[in-house]
């Protein structure tokens, strides 16, 4: 069996972390850059990760949150936001960064570059929203890889109130929405899942060839 194969049947949804014990900053350096890595459309990486470290932040996510114990006692935290609005300026910042990262002039890219301006400028704001948002599970499925790798646990989480997290940490002025919550550590000796068989469909159930 290949080792990606071993990793993703080793993962599963960790229900209870122990809170004693830490990812080393040597695997969490990794993960940053996983995610820093990941692709998206067109290269616009219309994301932010906020690593929660505060206790005290943490204890009031956790409130917003339906009190899911794995908040708090994760070794880490991250908040996958989505941008909630991108324009010309978020085109031009990446075409900067296109220029200075390959060494080529603003006119080598510029038909590209007003290519994207149109197709963002197309979109209406909750089009927008939705294509962002999209993005953040595309980095979401790099992080569970990247994690199972390291043979850290991670839980991907929808089940928090969106609009308290925005108020906690001040999303709304970074023109941000929280996506996705990933509360990411080891497993507990005590969390029964880790015995669990994975449950998932056949491969003639969700592969068909044309």
């Amino acid at each position: 069996m290949h080792t990606i194969i071993k990793d993703l049947n080793w993962r599963y949804a960790t229900k209870k972390f122990d809170p004693l014990k830490k990812i080393s900053p040597a695997d969490f350096d990794t993960i940053k850059e996983s995610l820093r890595l990941v692709p998206s459309s067109y290269g616009l990486q219309p994301l932010k990760f906020i690593i929660v470290t505060s206790t005290g932040l943490r204890e009031k996510l956790h409130s917003s949150a339906y009190n899911q114990s794995q908040i708090v006692d994760a070794s880490h935290l991250i908040i996958i936001c989505s941008y909630r609005n991108i324009n010309d300026t978020h085109v031009d910042e990446y075409i900067a960064n296109v220029g200075a990262t390959r060494n080529i002039t603003p006119d080598t890219t510029k038909g590209y570059a007003d290519f994207m301006k149109r197709t963002v400028n197309e979109m209406g704001e909750d089009q927008k929203l939705q294509w962002n948002k999209n993005q953040a599970y595309i980095a979401l499925g790099q992080l569970m890889q990247t994690c199972a790798t390291l043979k850290i646990d991670a839980t991907p989480m929808e089940g928090f109130n969106t609009e308290a997290y925005d108020t906690l940490l001040d999303l709304h002025n970074q023109n941000l929405t929280a996506s996705l919550v990933v509360p990411m550590g080891y497993r507990h000796i005590e969390d029964q899942t880790q015995h669990q068989k994975k449950v998932r469909k056949p491969l003639d159930d969700l592969f068909t060839t044309l």
